[in-house]
């Protein structure tokens, strides 16, 4: 069986691929020259998919520890609210006949064993989504993007901190103009093992974008 990180990390980089195909497909047509596929560009985009994918993958699994997106309760707690009333009603019969199994709803609807239940922890998913999408994670992620690329063309250590001191907050800026939307969605409803996969599907125009970032450094 092939492990989640593997699998996760080659569909983010076959879908990054394409992004990078794509970038090269508009930049012929707003230059307004014939297409010509720039391998050596392509190459270096995909080696910056296969190195920083697995690295996400593994953020993304410390953030879900850190930061859990689900929280336990009990039944009939301060969190809970409401419980099924007519469900009670049927567990008092239960409890009458001896055939009550001691199972509990909680609020989300979920079935629980021994009277609690699960439900969503909004003040980790606010931090979860900070982390990631406003701060560590997106400066994480542009800096790795301008280190490998100045290395993979072969500039000097001054030249790729040049492009880092330019190039890093106006990245950032413009990430956020499809980051924090998908980055929501993503840590509250996608499970952890499939999240760079969901990000890189979101992502595919933000990669066309960086591709021609990419292709001007």
């Amino acid at each position: 069986m092939v492990p989640p990180i593997l699998s996760a990390s080659a569909i983010a980089v076959c879908i990054d691929c394409c992004s990078n195909v794509i970038a090269q497909v508009l930049k012929a047509y707003r230059s307004d020259v014939p297409f010509a596929f720039n391998a050596v560009l392509f190459t270096h985009f995909a080696l910056f998919a296969a190195l920083t994918a697995p690295l996400n993958f593994l953020w993304q699994g410390w953030l879900e520890r850190t930061f859990p997106g689900w929280r336990k309760v009990q039944r009939g707690g301060p969190d809970v609210g409401m419980v099924d009333l007519e469900r009670e009603g049927e567990r008092a019969k239960e409890r009458k006949s001896g055939e009550y199994s001691g199972a509990g709803i909680a609020a989300n609807g979920q079935t629980d064993n021994g009277g609690g239940g699960k439900v969503r922890n909004w003040p980790n998913i606010a931090k979860k989504w900070f982390t990631d999408c406003i701060t560590l994670g997106a400066l994480f992620n542009t800096v790795a993007f301008l280190v490998i690329m100045g290395a993979f063309k072969s500039k000097s250590v001054g030249e790729i901190a040049l492009d880092v001191r330019m190039e890093t907050i106006p990245i950032i800026i413009n990430s956020w103009k499809i980051w924090p939307i998908a980055n929501f969605f993503s840590t509250t409803y996608v499970p952890v093992d499939r999240r760079i996969v969901f990000l890189s599907c979101c992502g595919l125009v933000w990669n066309i974008y960086l591709s021609l970032v990419a292709a001007r450094l």
